[in-house]
């Protein structure tokens, strides 16, 4: 799920904290090291109207709205391991493939090292999207 926060532009990059109260008619202005989710639908401009209608000094120059992914803790650490079960079943398949020299006795021998170099294209091209994945989450 992607979420939206005001931040400093210039280092130290904090985030803003602007909060406005109705009933009290009185408005927070601070910085923080969490960030201060806004609506998904939030524009900077519409908040430099809001808060410029209620007379808020803010030094917008320094202030942008960024956008980041919000990921469950865990979620992303199971989802990688998933990833690597194709290149780790690759692997294996391999290692069986080159154990030792293969030499065909039979028919049957001949079909289990086709079946064998099958499963092992068929595993690649699954570990080409899984390191596509990884990759792109980086």
């Amino acid at each position: 799920m992607k979420i939206k926060a005001l931040r400093t532009k210039t280092e130290p990059k904090e985030f803003i904290i602007l909060d406005y109260n109705q009933s009290l008619n009185i408005c927070f202005v601070g910085t923080s090291d969490i960030p201060n989710i806004q609506p998904e639908t939030a524009t900077l401009e519409g908040m430099v109207e809001y808060f410029g209608e209620k007379e808020i000094d803010v030094d917008w120059d320094n202030i942008e709205l960024v956008e980041f992914d919000l990921i469950e803790s865990g979620v992303v650490g199971a989802d990688i391991r998933n990833k690597l079960s194709p290149p780790k079943n690759l692997v294996d398949m391999l290692e069986v493939f080159f154990a030792e020299p293969f030499e065909p006795r039979s028919n049957l021998d001949r079909m289990k090292q086709n079946d064998l170099i099958r499963l092992i294209k068929k595993e690649m091209k699954q570990c080409k999207k899984s390191i596509k994945y990884i990759a792109d989450l980086l």
